[in-house]
């Protein structure tokens, strides 16, 4: 079952859903990602990827993150402060998220996509 955390009027998100169900991959779930954010387990598969940091899903451009003035805290709080904070701002975090509960993927790229792709 995929799950696609977003926002409906997101040109990235849009992107990323056409380019999987062109490729005929099933988007079984579509979640606002400011009413329904991630939970910190669905999170914390993004991390499993050794490639990804906490900073690397974060939404660094977001007015969120600015006005919370994160650039100058992140260092100081702990991995599970932050999820925490993540999981409860959903516009914190880069989207699309994408995730089939075993993993999970924050991007557009169609490389990152092609992941889905069976």
């Amino acid at each position: 079952m995929l799950t696609v955390y977003g926002l409906s009027h997101c040109t990235t998100t849009q992107k990323a859903i056409k380019y999987l169900e062109t490729k005929g991959v099933k988007i079984d779930n579509f979640m606002d990602i400011r009413d329904t954010p991630p939970n910190v387990q669905t999170l914390q598969l993004l991390l499993n990827d050794k490639k990804m940091s906490i900073r690397s899903i974060m939404n660094t451009s977001g007015e969120l993150y600015r006005s919370m003035g994160l650039k100058d805290k992140i260092d100081s709080m702990s991995e599970s402060e932050l999820l925490k904070l993540l999981s409860e701002n959903g516009m914190l975090i880069k989207r699309p998220l994408i995730t089939d509960g075993r993993r999970a993927t924050v991007s557009a790229k169609e490389s990152v996509l092609n992941t889905w792709i069976a």
